[in-house]
């Protein structure tokens, strides 16, 4: 007989939670030393003969608060989905912080399996740990494991599905003092016969604690105010907020347990980890460090990009002279033109930047996977506070720089709602990799070898104090407030996982292709479409696309764009690799051909400090309409999206418009 079993996989940040839940699904979610990666539930199916697992991944949280919305996510689905078994990923090298966010699920009164992770961190550190007396004393089962080593997981969810088939109540709850828990056991006979819940412990510690997502279950005015006025009093005697009061008592009994199970052979000494941070977060070189990986970032991007971008130029001018001698022009002219010069030519110079992505991505994940992004965030923690937001926001900045979408999804784990708007609103300002593409077109063209990743990086450079000076701007005048206080775990260096790197290569390449494959050969098509036609004019500024390029050219000649350059623009707000598809398009009717035919017709048409100013617009401006879409979704608001929309599209006008008229007294 078939059985199926609901498992949620439920830790703190960076304790492997997401690599137990690839290995058990066979998914490939994103794993990152750092808050914000895992923003919703996923979820992944595992069958093991006759039992089908369905294993629920939720977001990374250190108590079942609702201070943030991956806190929420996480909480709500504890408290309403009722997983058969959870399952409560531990970092075993450092406990204290771990086991807080346990005492909190042993109070739901349901099976509850602590899995043990980094282990194999912890014997490095000297630590020994006592998992007998840690499963006597929690009254639930222990399991150890090693998640990145594919070690113990199997023997977890063997555990888990035992746990799963006992059908008993599990855990040792946390004994406040004897006030607090009076009080607990009044709130209790107040709803016991009001509302239907099994964690009647949990549910009635989180109402004293007036819980905005528990209050909701409770349809009693005066329950809420009998509860309302029990805290008031409780607040009173401890003279500090009881949320507080309860995270104390939790931490004293916490220390309680770790004095039997946890023990150092050794006197403390500093970890690798520690002396590495002693050089890469020093008060004055931390944030020089930083610029100069960056640097070598995309100096990596261009140098070892480079071959094989030449490689797919190749291909791409051997199908097109291809195509061309095995095609007469005589037959169907008119098709032959739509595959020639609208589907190879607009696919193919976006095509040839994939190698650019692809190095983009290896750099930040090894700049991930080894730990330091999070001392990224620490380094600049300092400069965010002065703009009224901290180091955690710029974490859905570093994710940024791979696309938008899910840095702006990113910053779910944020606490103050205003901070999260003002961080939502300024990460366009970052530029994605869609934005990368129109870069690795132009810098190549119009600048000299060596100073190429100087110039790249001076537009991330620039991305980056707009972001800054937008999020001042915006904070003392749309959004005023104290920022939140800024708390964050810095992981343990690691090498990084040259095979989980590939992986995510491999899935960034697939994606790129897959856009190629959809938005951007329609808008090609669609593009190619608008500069043949009419038939009769054989001047394609003629075409309709050129009529609507010179429509715009009072608007946007005094930033240095001509009607080719205002065309590409119009179909970059769709996917910014459009800007490269249409500017292939036009230019194929004279060339039909590779990339270095189509940077040396640009470079022909228009003068570095032009294609600055292209580069500048592009680099401000929204990078797609996925990302006002996901605007409008994260902030729950039109207003925001639209604004956001306007904001930098007068932005990028503005930056523009001074650097092109500037530069041209000087050049």
């Amino acid at each position: 007989m078939s059985k199926n079993i609901k498992i949620a996989l439920i830790g703190n940040p960076n304790t492997g939670k997401t690599t137990i839940f690839n290995h058990l699904t066979g998914f490939r979610q994103k794993i990152a030393n750092y808050p914000g990666v895992t923003v919703e539930k996923k979820s992944g199916l595992k069958k093991i003969d006759d039992i089908t697992l369905e294993i629920i991944d939720l977001p990374g949280i250190y108590s079942l608060s609702s201070h943030s919305e991956d806190e929420k996510i996480a909480k709500n689905f504890i408290l309403d989905e009722k997983p058969d078994v959870i399952i409560n990923i531990v970092d075993a090298s450092n406990l204290e912080k771990s086991l807080f966010l346990t005492t909190q699920l042993l109070e739901l009164g349901r099976p509850v399996l602590l899995g043990l992770n980094m282990v194999d961190i912890a014997k490095k550190r000297d630590l020994k740990i006592d998992t007998k007396f840690l499963e006597n004393i929690l009254e639930i089962e222990v399991s150890t494991l090693i998640a990145n080593k594919k070690k113990g997981i199997d023997t977890l969810i063997d555990k888990a599905i035992s746990v799963s088939l006992s059908k008993k109540s599990f855990g040792a709850k946390v004994k406040f003092d004897s006030f607090l828990e009076k009080e607990i056991k009044n709130v209790e006979k107040l709803f016991i016969d009001k509302i239907d819940i099994s964690s009647k412990r949990l549910f009635a510690i989180k109402l004293l604690q007036q819980d905005k997502h528990v209050l909701k279950k409770i349809d009693s005015p005066l329950v809420i105010k009998k509860v309302s006025q029990m805290k008031d009093v409780l607040e009173k005697r401890y003279k500090e907020d009881l949320e507080i009061v309860f995270a104390n008592q939790r931490h004293d009994f916490i220390r309680s347990i770790l004095t039997k199970t946890y023990q150092r052979k050794e006197k403390f000494k500093k970890n690798r980890s520690d002396k590495i941070d002693e050089i890469l977060t020093h008060r004055i070189f931390g944030f020089p460090i930083f610029l100069l990986f960056m640097y070598l970032t995309f100096q990596f991007t261009f140098s070892l990009g480079a071959y094989p971008t030449a490689w797919i130029e190749s291909i791409f001018k051997f199908i097109t002279s291809s195509i061309s001698n095995l095609w007469p022009q005589a037959i169907l002219p008119l098709f032959r033109s739509l595959i020639i010069d609208g589907v190879v030519a607009g696919i193919g110079s976006v095509i040839v930047f994939m190698p650019n992505i692809v190095m983009l991505f290896f750099c930040i994940s090894i700049l991930e996977d080894s730990g330091y992004m999070a001392r990224a965030a620490f380094i600049l923690d300092r400069l965010m506070h002065k703009i009224g937001l901290h180091g955690k926001s710029f974490i859905p900045m570093l994710i940024g720089f791979g696309c938008s979408v899910p840095a702006i999804m990113a910053t779910r784990f944020m606490e103050s709602k205003k901070d999260r708007i003002i961080t939502i609103l300024a990460i366009p300002l970052v530029a994605c990799s869609a934005k990368l593409t129109i870069f690795a077109l132009l810098i190549p063209a119009f600048f000299p070898k060596a100073y190429q990743p100087l110039v790249l990086f001076s537009l991330y450079l620039v991305g980056l104090v707009l972001a800054i000076g937008v999020i001042k701007i915006f904070k003392i005048t749309l959004f005023k407030g104290k920022p939140f206080s800024f708390v964050m775990e810095l992981p343990s260096y690691k090498v990084p996982s040259i095979f989980t790197t590939l992986i995510h290569m491999w899935d960034k390449t697939k994606e790129y292709l897959k856009k190629a494959g959809t938005v951007i050969l329609g808008f090609s098509i669609i593009f190619w479409a608008l500069s043949t036609f009419p038939i009769k004019s054989k001047d394609i500024s003629e075409s309709y696309m050129g009529k609507i390029g010179k429509a715009m050219t009072p608007v946007f000649k005094p930033l240095g764009f001509d009607w080719k350059v205002n065309t590409a623009l119009i179909g970059s707000f769709a996917a910014k690799e459009v800007f490269i598809s249409q500017i292939g398009v036009i230019y194929a009717v004279k060339d039909a051909g590779d990339t270095k035919s189509l940077q040396n017709s640009l470079k022909k048409d228009y003068s570095a400090l032009q294609a600055y100013s292209i580069m500048l617009f592009v680099l401000i401006s929204t990078p797609c309409i996925a990302t006002i879409a996901i605007t409008r979704k994260e902030t729950g608001s039109h207003k925001w999206a639209f604004f956001q929309l306007g904001y930098l599209t007068l932005l990028a006008y503005i930056v523009s418009l001074f650097a092109y008229q500037i530069g041209s007294i000087f050049i």
